[in-house]
Order: C-alpha cells, then sequence, then structure tokens
C-alpha cells in the first residue's frame, strides 16, 4: 500500500511531527494553552489558561478557586494542547502546528513554599503582561494562588507544512 502523501496535511503523523527544538521553539511563543482535567463526572473541565515552559515542565499559577485544583487533587492527569491554525484565515496552504502534552501535575501551594508560588506567578505575570504587571497585582492576589507544575508522560505534535 503506497503511503498517502496528503495525510501529513490533515493528521499528526511521523513525517510532520515537531523535533524536541522545534516543539520547544513553539512553546516559547506567548500564547496561550487549552488546559483539561478530568471533572469526575464524566465531563472534562478545559480552559484557556498561560503557562511558562521551562524546557521540562509547564508551570501555571492559578487562584485558589479554580477547579482545576479540585480536579487536580482527585486526579493528577493533564492534558494540554497549544496550537495555531492559520488556515483558518489564510487558506489551507497555510498549514497549522500544534503541540499536546499528556502529562501529570504536582500543586504547589503558597503555605507549602511561598517564595515559589509568588515567583513563578510573577514570571508568568512578565511573560503575559510585561512591564505593567505590577497594575495587576491585586487582582492576582485576591485570593491564594497554588502553581501546578506538569510534567509531561507523552506528547503529539505536528506542523502541517512538514512531511
Amino acid at each position: 500500500m503506497t503511503r498517502n502523501e496528503m495525510l501529513s496535511k490533515t493528521t499528526a503523523t511521523k513525517e510532520n511531527a515537531l523535533t524536541e527544538q522545534e516543539r520547544d521553539e513553539f512553546l516559547a511563543i506567548k500564547q496561550d494553552c487549552h488546559f483539561s482535567t478530568d471533572r469526575g463526572d464524566g465531563w472534562w473541565h478545559l480552559t484557556p489558561l498561560w503557562y511558562l515552559w521551562d524546557g521540562e515542565r509547564f508551570l501555571h499559577t492559578l487562584g485558589a478557586s479554580r477547579r482545576h485544583l479540585r480536579n487536580l487533587r482527585a486526579n493528577a492527569h493533564v492534558t494540554i494542547c497549544v496550537d495555531v491554525d492559520p488556515r483558518l484565515t489564510e487558506g489551507l496552504t497555510a498549514g497549522a502546528r500544534s503541540v499536546t502534552c499528556f502529562g501529570t501535575a504536582v500543586l504547589t501551594e503558597l503555605q507549602d513554599d511561598e517564595a515559589h508560588v509568588r515567583a513563578v506567578t510573577d514570571r508568568i505575570m512578565e511573560r503575559y503582561i510585561g512591564p505593567d504587571r505590577a497594575l495587576y497585582s491585586d487582582a492576582v492576589w485576591a485570593e491564594p494562588r497554588t502553581i501546578v507544575t506538569v510534567t509531561p508522560v507523552s506528547w503529539l505534535t505536528w506542523d502541517y507544512n512538514k512531511g
């Protein structure tokens, strides 16, 4: 059977997978991730979140009332997706890129390691807001923060311009 060469333009294949370097460069771009946790009732809780990728793990800062924290205390499995699809505005030849991480999360609460929680929260605020982050400090710290550290177990990546 001859492999359909167009398959790499419509789904994840070995030919269009990102290298580790390409993955890390893509994750370094300031963009949202889609963060998914198991609600325990048969439905998944999926929201956009800001993140840091340190080359080994994803780091997130969440307020104490976030549903994801409750979910993660019951089940540490997380799926994270970061993607861009310029085909929607530029046409099918523009391609699309995606990084999906299946991982496990560890929670670090303010009372566990205040210095770490504050440092990671500040780094995320710097990444997404920049020098004006101090203007939003009261809103961010209106409730205690928890750092969610996600260690990848497996990856699914693609770039439809490859392959």
